[in-house]
């Protein structure tokens, strides 16, 4: 069904192939992807390389991912083929999926500790990137750095100095792709989510709560996902 691949640029090549299938009609809106695993083989790639298509293409609105069950061809299709440089776009913007998974695992018991461990002065610090991020105006630049503040903040709350330089380390990550990706525009949508969310995050570390914590922590994180799929068009 798939031509394996033989050249270093192999998560476009596989994006290629996945999207001429789709125009042939060998593939159907609808239809299951095979398994990564069985994908990689059938290509001549590694995992990581399908792992980036795949993310690529669910960000340009191909594909959906289902956890537990796998990844689906859309039901409605981009009526609108990627050009060269939303392509690239994608392949950046799909490889921060990685990042978010660590930020998942990391960042909500950042939350649970924090509601635990936070002095008073840290929750003020919250309270202040918060109060920054309801301010901003929709202006990305100023958005962006009290979003990051906040999620530093609570690392720094958690009193545990290594989730805290883990944290640093992997929010640089996070800056340095936004840098390459130029998202300097925000939806609406998003940013009353993850204004909402990140309230709702600093009001539970406040009283205590790091379930509910970590449970808005997850809601803030899956904003960005969300918005990641209108980077490419």
């Amino acid at each position: 069904m798939f031509e394996a691949i033989r050249r270093n640029t192999a998560p476009s090549m596989v994006v290629a192939q996945i999207l001429q299938k789709l125009q042939d009609g060998d593939l159907k809106p609808g239809a299951r992807l095979p398994a990564q695993r069985e994908l990689a083989q059938m290509l001549g790639v590694g995992r990581s390389s399908i792992r980036e298509a795949i993310n690529a293409l669910v960000v340009m609105g191909y594909l959906e991912a289902v956890q537990g069950r796998g990844t689906f061809i859309c039901e409605k299709l981009p009526t609108v083929p990627p050009a060269g440089t939303n392509l690239d776009a994608a392949l950046q913007a799909g490889t921060i999926f990685h990042l978010m998974e660590a930020r998942e695992l990391l960042e909500c018991k950042s939350a649970e500790l924090a509601a635990e461990r936070a002095e008073p002065s840290q929750i003020q610090a919250l309270r202040q990137a918060l109060d920054d991020m309801e301010n901003s105006g929709g202006k990305y630049d100023l958005f962006f750095k009290a979003d990051m503040a906040l999620h530093n903040c609570l690392a720094e709350a958690t009193g545990n100095v290594v989730i805290a330089e883990m944290t640093k380390l992997v929010l640089k990550k996070v800056i340095d792709h936004h840098a390459r990706l130029r998202t300097t525009l925000l939806s609406t949508q998003y940013l009353e989510l993850s204004t909402h969310s990140a309230r709702q995050i600093v009001d539970h570390v406040a009283n205590g709560d790091g379930a509910q914590a970590a449970k808005w922590m997850r809601t803030h994180l899956n904003a960005i996902r969300q918005e990641l799929n209108t980077i490419w068009s």
